[in-house]
């Protein structure tokens, strides 16, 4: 049977990568933390000019540069910026422009400087810090049950300087399912958000999978899981490129084969035409985010367009995160999710909840079904005002999955209350940590948590 899907954000990485990465070098987490942030926190006050200020005539944007790009290019950030020239040098366009270029979230940190030209006006210098972009990772995972999981990842950030993005994915798992072995994945996904500087993107994926699978009666046949996919999407309304609503369509490809003498029946191929509407508020504030996002996806496969089975299936996804308090990173974060899946093969149950990303307290996939809802309510806070990149964080989680979506109701809810720590790398794109302790509040015992986010 198909493994079902995880409903929640994150996978778990390993935990040696964690402990290797915080002692590589003790002592910059420490000088990172004294030189940039208050550097940072000026920043995010540059948008507040004085009364004066403001009356007083503003001269004329001449010239915009960018300096310490070695590896991005200049239109990857100038496609964010919400002044150009010719435009008044405006302090607070000039800091939602600063903003907007780190909330690509591919520097360590972006300052602005204005410099007077001959004629008078001004010229803009974007400073910018950039991270390491190609980051090879170890996987593994081991549970006290026996389950386990190890491999390798291999993820390229702002490929080519234009914020394109390359993963790739070798895993070998044990789930200890019954009359289910070791599963062996390959997977692989090419992201353009922007072709040749137009308001179009593109997306690529595709994967394959295999394990072996005993029948009732203890006879063996080998399965197998192929999956492809292409999304063609536009940016909807104007800079920063990055923000707003995207729409997106696309066709997946899915296709199951089983093969022995003793092999049970496969589903067979899915063709699926696949429709998306996203929405992007999001702030990167280098330890910490704050803003909204909201997904919605719709997808379906027929036999009249070449499916061997049909389907709809509907997800929908909503986030939001807020600065609290006069702590700097200590954050309010509210995430919502939900999904619905009608038709057949009737075995196939994709949603499941449980494990480190989705009701912590409860082991991974310990309900599966047809439909789900989570809700997610958690809070940060820096632990040592001296280090922004690490946060205690408290989650309290509270969904349930539905065995088919035409039953679906929000009652017998299960609940889950963790306890953790949240690490932030700076140096890499997208990289951080949470690792913890959850309780179930149904009842029952607690578990470890880990997960990158």
């Amino acid at each position: 049977m198909r493994q079902a899907e995880r409903a929640g954000r994150w996978q778990w990485t390993g935990a040696p990568v964690l402990a290797a990465a915080m002692a590589a070098a003790p002592g910059a987490w420490a000088e990172d933390a004294a030189t940039e942030a208050p550097a940072d926190a000026a920043a995010e006050t540059r948008g507040a000019p004085s009364a004066a200020a403001q009356a007083a005539p503003q001269p004329a944007i001449g010239e915009i540069v960018f300096e310490g790009n070695e590896h991005t290019r200049a239109e990857t950030m100038q496609r964010e910026l919400k002044i150009a020239v010719g435009d008044p040098a405006d302090a607070r366009r000039i800091e939602a422009s600063r903003q907007a270029i780190q909330d690509l979230g591919l520097f360590k940190n972006v300052r602005v400087r204005e410099e007077s030209l001959a004629d008078g006006r001004q010229r803009l210098v974007f400073h910018v810090t950039e991270r390491h972009y190609l980051l090879p990772l170890p996987r593994f995972d081991a549970k006290s049950d026996g389950r386990y999981s190890y491999g390798a990842q291999v993820r390229w950030d702002n490929a080519w300087g234009l914020d394109h993005s390359l993963r790739l994915l070798w895993l070998e798992e044990d789930a200890k399912q019954q009359g289910i072995g070791r599963e062996t994945e390959y997977s692989g996904s090419y992201s353009i958000p922007f072709i040749d500087g137009s308001s179009y993107g593109i997306n690529v994926y595709g994967g394959y999978r295999s394990r072996p699978v005993d029948n009732d009666d203890g006879r063996s046949y080998s399965e197998s899981f192929r999956d492809a996919g292409l999304a063609l999407s536009r940016h909807l309304g104007g800079p920063p490129a990055s923000q707003g609503w995207r729409v997106a369509v696309g066709l997946d490809y899915d296709d199951e084969a089983t093969s022995g003498a003793n092999a049970a029946p496969a589903y067979g191929t899915a063709w699926s035409p696949t429709f998306s509407l996203r929405y992007r508020d999001w702030h990167y504030r280098i330890y910490s985010d704050v803003g909204e996002q909201f997904a919605f996806n719709y997808s379906f496969a027929s036999e009249t367009f070449g499916s061997d089975y049909h389907y709809e299936r509907i997800t929908a996804s909503y986030a939001r995160a807020m600065q609290i308090g006069a702590t700097d990173h200590q954050t309010l974060a509210f995430n919502a999710s939900t999904g619905l899946y009608f038709g057949q093969p009737e075995q196939l149950h994709p949603f499941g909840l449980g494990g480190a990303d989705a009701l912590r307290g409860y082991e991974v996939n310990f309900r599966e079904g047809d439909a789900f809802w989570l809700l997610q309510l958690e809070f940060a806070r820096p632990l040592y005002k001296p280090w922004p990149w690490l946060r205690g964080v408290v989650i309290l989680e509270t969904g349930n999955v539905i065995d088919k979506a035409s039953d679906f109701e929000f009652d017998s809810p299960r609940s889950s209350l963790g306890v953790g720590l949240r690490v932030r790398f700076k140096n890499f794109v997208n990289f951080e940590f949470e690792a913890g302790y959850a309780i179930p509040l149904n009842g029952g015992g607690g578990r470890m948590f880990a997960s990158k986010v």
